[in-house]
């Protein structure tokens, strides 16, 4: 028994010593890609002749956290066409999504804050047909 156990440990050791070989491999390999990726930069940096300045915009935007629903589809063909719709009624930000496993969410726009979807739905609702929009609240 004591021999089984300790060719236990013996593998185990051989084993995770292995993994950790691998974590070194692919950490060089990234180093070697981001080095490769800087070197393409700066050769096509070189080669364009520009004029203006490009700045990169690196802030994250946060996800809303409320969403004006105009319906909620059990089909997601339904779902679609809804969507599709909105796309052709100027919506350009509208998305589906899956509220359960069988229930599809069409939403007009998400917004950050209670007072900007607020503000959104009571517009929303002046226009005919579109009185039964409601806010969503992701939790």
């Amino acid at each position: 028994m004591k021999t089984i156990l300790l060719f236990t440990l013996v593998i185990l050791t051989i084993a995770i010593s292995g993994c950790q070989d691998k974590k070194k491999t692919k950490d060089t390999k990234t180093q070697k890609e981001a080095v490769n990726v800087e070197n393409k930069a700066v050769f096509i940096k070189d080669t364009i002749p520009t004029t203006e300045t490009v700045t990169e915009n690196t802030a994250v935007k946060e996800a809303p956290e409320y969403f004006l629903i105009g319906g909620c589809f059990r089909i997601k063909d339904n779902a679609d066409r809804m969507y599709d719709n909105l796309h052709k009624e100027g919506y350009t930000n509208a998305i589906i999504m899956p509220y359960s496993r069988d229930l599809y969410l069409v939403a007009y726009e998400g917004y950050k804050t209670e007072k900007e979807a607020i503000t959104a739905v009571r517009k929303i609702h002046e226009i005919p047909g579109k009185e039964e929009t409601w806010i969503y609240q992701i939790k």
